[in-house]
């Protein structure tokens, strides 16, 4: 949402989210991602970081030089 709290807290359209309340979830299925934030209690503490560069790190894209 243009503006929220997860715009204003740097999360951007194209980010992966990598860890949930100091757990990974790179190799979790988006349902279970899902579940686990629909289920939680309290705070959430996200990691994230640009889809670009996860596809980098994970080997699913090759850099390109110049």
């Amino acid at each position: 949402m243009r503006g929220g709290i997860a715009e204003r807290g740097g999360i951007r359209v194209g980010h992966r989210i990598i860890e949930i309340n100091g757990q990974s979830v790179v190799a979790t299925p988006h349902e279970k991602i899902i579940q686990i934030l629909t289920e939680a209690v309290s705070e959430v503490h996200i990691k994230t970081m640009p889809a670009s560069t996860y596809r980098l790190l994970t080997g699913q894209e090759q850099p390109v030089f110049l």
